[in-house]
Order: C-alpha cells, then sequence, then structure tokens
C-alpha cells in the first residue's frame, strides 16, 4: 500500500525540519559530551529516534524544541551507558537537568570541565579521593562501602550527597563564569 500524497508532503517537511536542525542539534549535544565522536553517535541516534517519532510530532510546536527534547534523553542514556561501562565519575542528572534547560549555546564543553576540576579541587581530599575511588575504578559500592566502614547504602546516599553538592557548585561556577 502506498502513502498517500499527504503522507509524503508531511515526510518532506518533516525531513526539512530535521536537515534544518542538525547544526543547532550538534551543538546542543556538543555543549554536554564534548568529543566529536560522540556527539556525532548521539546526533545519530537522535536523528533516529525524531525520525521514527515523526507521526507524534505536532507541527504546531516548535519543532527545535522537540528535537531538543528528544537529543537531551540521548545525552543522558549515553552518560547512563558510559557510566556503567567504564565505571567512571558521571554528571549527576540534575546538572544534566541544567544544562538542558539553557539556551543550548550558553556553555562549552570546555567550561563545564573547568567548572568540574574546580569544584573538586574545593572538595575535602577523602571526599575527592572516595569519588574518584568510585567513579574513575572498577571498585563497587559494595567493596568500597566494606572498605570504608559503611552499609553500602549509608556510602550510597553519602555519594548521592557528594554529587549533589558538586552539581551545586558546578551550576555556580557556570553562572559566574557567564
Amino acid at each position: 500500500m502506498q502513502p498517500s500524497q499527504t503522507d509524503s508532503d508531511l515526510d518532506a517537511g518533516y525531513v526539512i525540519e530535521i536537515s534544518e536542525s542538525q547544526i543547532p542539534l550538534r551543538s546542543y549535544i556538543w555543549k554536554f559530551v564534548g568529543n566529536r565522536h560522540d556527539t556525532d553517535d548521539i546526533l545519530q541516534n537522535t536523528n533516529i529516534i525524531l525520525w521514527e517519532k515523526r507521526m507524534d510530532w505536532d507541527p504546531e510546536t516548535v519543532f527545535l524544541k522537540w528535537a531538543y527534547r528528544i537529543a537531551y534523553f540521548q545525552v543522558k542514556a549515553h552518560f547512563r551507558d558510559r557510566g556503567r561501562e567504564q565505571k567512571r565519575l558521571r554528571f549527576d542528572d540534575s546538572l544534566l537537568d541544567l544544562l538542558a534547560h539553557d539556551e543550548p549555546h550558553m556553555f562549552s564543553s570546555t567550561k563545564l570541565f573547568e567548572a568540574l576540576d574546580t569544584c573538586l579541587g574545593k572538595m575535602e581530599t577523602t571526599k575527592r579521593e572516595l569519588l574518584v575511588r568510585r567513579y574513575e575504578g572498577s571498585t563497587s559500592v559494595e567493596d568500597l562501602a566494606k572498605e570504608k566502614g559503611y552499609s553500602a547504602n549509608t556510602l550510597s546516599q553519602i555519594l548521592r550527597r557528594m554529587r549533589s553538592r558538586l552539581s551545586d557548585c558546578i551550576q555556580l561556577q557556570l553562572n559566574t563564569s557567564t
């Protein structure tokens, strides 16, 4: 069965919207990940989802805002998957939420990593080392908790609070640098 002319017209208009959004979407994704390879992968995944969800888009709304939202969830998935694979320090969802609501070109990834570095430098050495051990190494929460004399739940709460404070510090650094 062939699609109707109306479906073809809608698809053609949608392709134009996707095409015109590539540069802003690339910039938006770049501010989160800061490297070309990851940006390209996330943009490709975003484009696939945009195409798959083309029937969900309301032409009366701003396409780019909708596309940014889809890209945002792809960025979150990227960090979640990368964090799981590499057991590395990752941005807290609250920081990603903060960045997602800012103008797409407001912060560069360089500023983000500079802010992260500054905030890590302000942390007490023992707390910073705890974060580094947990997220840069392959140490599980359970193993680290045993080593430090905490329950796994207690250590998880400590790490959550540390990530939250780190996120707040980064937000403050970014707001004062603009």
